[in-house]
């Protein structure tokens, strides 16, 4: 009874992120797709790149993993063993690297301001690279699993390359990552807090307590969201990578149905990446969520009101680059001070550039 009561709290929980998460990411494609008025930007194809790695986990990879648990065994057959659990881990491994690359194009962004942007093509370039390097990562894993009765299981020629392969997969899609992330975050982080000191400091002159506080709001909910990714990403992963180097380093096989267990609870903090992120980058709350749901259920159109607001689905801004040049540091108030003459209107004119912003 208690291994049933097990696998329908796994089960439960992968439907319901499954589900949310599949809304969720279709959720943003559709917000992106629907700007069409413009070229998109760098960081709207890298959003796109992560929602569909994250659509793809939940409307793939998850329903597989449910039907596996309700019938107990692999149940797709010799032909697919070397497919479905490779699948799933290249779309890991990519949004993995997106978020990787999403936290270097921020970093840029914020961080180094007076160096040109990042391409798209460049981007673009990289997102393919991102592909091809998570296939060829997982290749040794897909020539590895071998079909027998009715399991899809590892078999490696040597004991040792099962575990450089897991310490591979742990140094350089998690240790890596989340330490460059941390760093870049942490600049940037940084960055924003001299910003919002500056803005303070700044508040003795003409500029107008509104732009003030939107701009020192800005910074805080940017803060916020870098530290959340980070967090996010951390908890969400590290369960997976533990679970397997037990799998390999530790004594699981006088445990096989603990580590079963494991391995599937690992595998929901893993899968709730995919659900949570929509939510991180796509600046999706639950209300929206909800409200965009029933306007899919309802198939009602929404009109040119409903666009709108799938256009503003991703509502985290920061400074455009000629802000960021004479804000950074809070060199733009050292100039105020220093030319005090200006006149109102060369104020107001510096008061739009504080509030001027670009998505990201």
């Amino acid at each position: 009874m208690e291994q049933e009561q097990i696998k329908f709290i796994a089960v439960s929980l992968l439907i319901l992120i499954s589900f949310l998460g599949a809304i969720g990411n279709l959720l943003v494609l559709k917000a992106i797709f629907s700007l069409r008025k413009r070229k998109r930007k760098l960081h709207e194809y890298l959003i796109l790149n992560l929602a569909t790695t994250d659509a793809g986990t939940c409307l793939v990879s998850i329903p597989l993993d449910i039907a596996e648990q309700l019938i107990g065994r692999f149940p797709f057959g010799a032909a697919l063993c070397r497919v479905i659990y490779p699948l799933q881990s290249v779309l890991v491994y990519v949004s993995v690297l997106t978020l990787l690359y999403m936290s270097v194009e921020r970093y840029r962004l914020i961080v180094t301001p007076m160096k040109s942007r990042i391409r798209v093509k460049t981007g673009m370039i990289a997102i393919v690279v991102m592909w091809i390097l998570s296939c060829l990562i997982v290749l040794p894993f897909a020539l590895a699993l071998t079909f027998t009765g009715t399991e899809c299981s590892e078999e490696w020629s040597h004991t040792y390359s099962g575990q450089v392969f897991t310490l591979a997969i742990f140094a350089f899609l998690f240790v890596i990552p989340l330490f460059l992330m941390t760093i870049f975050y942490a600049f940037m982080i940084r960055v924003l807090y001299k910003d919002s000191k500056a803005v303070k400091r700044g508040s003795r002159f003409s500029l107008s307590q509104a732009s003030i506080d939107q701009r020192l709001h800005r910074n805080v909910k940017i803060v916020k969201v870098f530290a959340l990714a980070v967090v996010t990403f951390a908890l969400c992963m590290l369960p997976t990578h533990i679970t397997w180097l037990w799998h390999d380093f530790g004594q699981v096989s006088s445990r096989p149905e603990l580590f079963s267990r494991v391995l599937t609870f690992s595998n929901v903090f893993m899968y709730a990446n995919s659900l949570i992120d929509p939510f991180i980058f796509g600046s999706i709350d639950v209300k929206t969520l909800a409200r965009r749901f029933r306007v899919l259920v309802c198939c009602r159109s929404g009109g040119q009101e409903s666009r709108r607001s799938f256009e503003h689905v991703f509502s985290l801004r920061i400074r455009t680059p000629s802000t960021s040049r004479q804000f950074a540091h809070g060199t733009i108030f050292r100039s105020l001070s220093k030319t005090s003459e200006l006149s109102q209107r060369n104020i107001n004119t510096q008061n739009a550039k504080v509030n001027s912003v670009v998505e990201i």
